[in-house]
């Protein structure tokens, strides 16, 4: 660009000395890369502008993102989740995260009947279903936490301690009851909390709108799901609750600016 405002220059110079050696084309020629180099200064600094807007986006995202998983790590363990309705409601864009579970898969169903009390489960077929216990399943309005049996059609449940935390059967707050051969079987993949009224309950809803530090509003988008841990030998241990939280654009919210996940495990307040 510098070259051609020194050939503009000299050009107009000449015509002021009544020198008609330069042509008009050679001017225009001359003006057209003059005004090619700025609009190339001027899409440089626009970029520019542009890359700070979307960093400060991002970092304020981030925070959103931050205060948010804070309130989780404010409250018990047992009232970290989702109720089941608000989920359902929740639309196809919150539903298109890999974060998801429908819950309704995998899915089999009871080989043979089943009493209140019985410390087995005999399944049709155990694809899809995790290789190794612990995993929660559910059949009928029962949950049981299945402890051992994983990748095989027989699963075994631990006995209920008297006075404890029910390890097995009616399990997180259900009632142990008898169940019929062909009995819907699925995997409990979210954790399903009440919405609050009696504890413990959740004041977490799947999609909000919140306000970041630059006065914009962001779409916060939260899924709650149970988590196996495992070691490096592959030995499973018990279960834990992944939070996940995505923060997207509110008007747009195909655009994702941030997204954290954390465990909490039950040693951290029941």
């Amino acid at each position: 660009m510098t070259f051609a405002v020194l050939r503009l220059k000299t050009i107009l110079d000449a015509r002021a000395r009544g020198e008609h050696g330069f042509g008009m084309i050679e001017l225009l020629a001359s003006m057209t890369v003059m005004l090619i180099g700025i609009f190339a200064v001027f899409a440089v600094f626009q970029a520019g502008i542009v890359q700070i807007r979307r960093a400060s986006t991002i970092t304020t995202a981030a925070a959103v993102a931050d205060a948010e998983m804070e309130k989780f790590r404010a409250i018990r363990f047992d009232s970290i989740g989702l109720a089941s309705a608000d989920v359902a409601a929740a639309d196809a864009t919150y539903k298109a995260d890999t974060a998801y579970k429908a819950d309704t898969a995998p899915a089999t169903t009871l080989a043979t009947a089943m009493t209140a009390s019985q410390l087995t489960i005999s399944v049709a077929s155990a694809t899809g279903f995790p290789s190794a216990a612990p995993f929660i399943v559910k059949i009928d309005s029962e949950s049981i936490l299945v402890s051992g049996g994983g990748g095989t059609t027989t699963w075994t449940v631990r006995q209920n301690i008297s006075g404890q935390e029910s390890e097995g059967r009616g399990y997180l707050g259900t009632t142990a009851t008898a169940h019929s051969a062909g009995a819907a079987v699925v995997q409990v993949q979210r954790a399903d909390v009440t919405k609050c009224g009696t504890p413990p309950c959740t004041d977490a809803v799947p999609t909000k709108t919140t306000t970041g530090a630059d006065g914009r509003p962001y779409r916060v988008d939260t899924y709650v799901t149970w988590m196996q841990i495992g070691n490096s030998a592959a030995t499973t241990g018990r279960l834990v609750k992944l939070v996940t939280l995505v923060v997207r654009e509110n008007t747009a919210p195909y655009r994702r600016w941030a997204r954290i996940t954390s465990s909490f495990d039950e040693s951290t307040g029941v």
